[in-house]
């Protein structure tokens, strides 16, 4: 038997029966993997947080036919920054919501891995909101970007935000349009530093993005819903 060992960043958990928990791990070197963890709900000794959603955990594990058995688990860090905040836990479950419906079991993006767990340490740290729906916005851009789904020039961009206009009469004007086009060239920058472009107008660019991913790649992620409350337009 071989024993691997590898990070990752609990992504999804349910708990099942009277004492097991069947969690999703997004893992740096193996991708999405599922495992039920035997026992631990009622374990006095095991370390439950290292198995709780939004973990980053050392995981020691072995391969039985199909199947990733998990012998030993510790914590590296538990993000209580994002988890004492509740904004910043539904940024980061609207996250997670989108890697549970793109990545496929045993698919491994490390690029889209990397990208997490630096969005997770800004956002564990981070006091500004408009800030943090940059944040989003950024990984959005590279969902779409590693999923092979770019948007390539001005006339996608255009076609792109008048379907969001129409379908979700979301008012998309011309400083919401000059933040996807500093996004797609990689200048993203430009709208860090200038505060003229507010949440709002961010706000809607995620919706622009959100609606483009669905459209594409047949998901249902749903910022108004997860961040917003459905309140929202």
């Amino acid at each position: 038997m071989i024993f691997l060992r590898g990070k990752g960043i609990v992504i999804s958990k349910k708990d099942i029966e009277e004492a097991d928990r069947y969690i999703t791990i997004f893992m740096e070197d193996y991708g999405k993997v599922s495992t039920v963890i035997k026992g631990i709900r009622k374990s006095k000794k095991r370390d439950k947080t290292a198995v709780d959603i939004l973990s980053l955990t050392d995981f020691q594990f072995y391969k039985k036919n199909d199947s990733l058995i998990i012998s030993n688990f510790s914590t590296i860090k538990d993000y209580m920054g994002i988890k004492s905040d509740i904004d910043k836990i539904n940024i980061a479950f609207y996250i997670f919501s989108i890697l549970n419906q793109i990545l496929v079991e045993n698919g491994r993006n490390r690029k889209i891995y990397e990208v997490l767990e630096k969005t997770l340490n800004y956002l564990d740290l981070s006091n500004d909101e408009r800030k943090n729906y940059l944040l989003i916005l950024y990984f959005l851009y590279i969902i779409i970007k590693e999923e092979g789904i770019s948007i390539e020039n001005d006339n996608d961009m255009e076609e792109l935000q008048v379907e969001v206009q129409t379908q979700r009469k979301v008012e998309i004007d011309d400083n919401v349009k000059k933040i996807l086009q500093y996004l797609f060239k990689d200048n993203l920058k430009v709208v860090i530093n200038d505060e003229k472009y507010k949440i709002d107008y961010i706000k809607k660019a995620i919706l622009v993005l959100e609606n483009y991913i669905n459209f594409n790649l047949d998901t249902n992620i749903n910022a108004k819903k997860i961040l917003w409350g459905a309140l929202l337009w």
